[in-house]
């Protein structure tokens, strides 16, 4: 509470958590959800691809879409944990969908979930965090998922979220891979970007000033090269080091003893 109290926050502005007030909307994220919301609802191609790498927003970009289909009232599977046995992860999405808890075979409930996806007839999406660890059995069976259609499209639409780990692993995988209706590679941001997302942040948390210098912003970018995960660890750490000097703003010299000592501690 410290760091809110003296700068004037309401919240801490560059937290590691999946809060989505702080939601910010580069062209890579808008670009990448625009895609997503049109292979779920217009195309319903079944398997859509998001890939980036570590820290990029991909878990942002997975909650920002269910929160928003779901308003549009599809049933929605979030799936954080994917090491699932191909059993498991029939057995989750049944709960989801349907709130049932079934016990049987792998068929048994395969044939339940297609039973109730035909016979409800409302939109059903699986949603799949760091889907670059799911089990290649997994995998096939989210491709059996995919065989459920009828004339309008595929009745189950499936998003995988990955580093990019997961795009050679679908290497592997040819049949599931031909089957991706859209694919799209997060990118970092670029400076411009990097700067409107720090003052976004601390404008969506109640500053009432510009607490970043632009030379600040540059070094900070230039470390992190535009990864968000990066840019909250370097903007939370520059904000207790300001706080401990007793300064109102962060110059660059604040930020390169930052990343001088996040370098010693962690890169090293």
């Amino acid at each position: 509470m410290l760091i809110e109290e003296y700068f004037g926050f309401k919240k801490h502005p560059f937290l590691n958590t999946c809060d989505l007030e702080f939601l910010f909307w580069s062209s890579e994220f808008k670009e990448g959800y625009a895609r997503l919301l049109y292979s779920i609802t217009e195309s319903k191609a079944g398997l859509s691809l998001i890939i980036g790498e570590i820290g990029c927003g991909k878990t942002m970009l997975c909650k920002a879409l269910k929160r928003d289909i779901e308003e549009r009232k599809s049933k929605t599977s979030l799936i954080e944990n994917p090491v699932l046995t191909p059993k498991e992860f029939l057995m989750r999405i049944n709960l989801d969908f349907f709130e049932e808890e079934k016990k049987g075979t792998k068929a048994y409930i395969f044939k339940e979930v297609e039973k109730n996806i035909k016979k409800r007839k409302e939109n059903y999406v699986i949603l799949i965090d760091e889907a670059q660890i799911l089990p290649s059995k997994t995998l096939e069976e989210i491709r059996l998922l995919l065989n459920l259609e009828d004339k309008e499209g595929k009745l189950i639409q499936i998003v995988l979220f990955g580093q990019m780990d997961l795009k050679k692993k679908l290497q592997k995988e040819k049949p599931l891979k031909q089957r991706i209706g859209i694919a799209y590679t997060l990118s970092p941001l670029n400076e411009k970007e990097t700067r409107e997302y720090i003052n976004h942040r601390l404008k969506v948390a109640g500053a009432s000033y510009e607490i970043f210098e632009e030379k600040a912003i540059s070094e900070i970018h230039s470390f992190t090269n535009g990864i968000p995960r990066l840019i909250n660890i370097i903007c939370s750490n520059s904000l207790f080091a300001a706080f401990t000097k007793d300064k109102k703003r962060i110059d660059e010299n604040i930020i390169k003893m930052v990343i001088e000592d996040y370098r010693k501690n962690l890169m090293e």
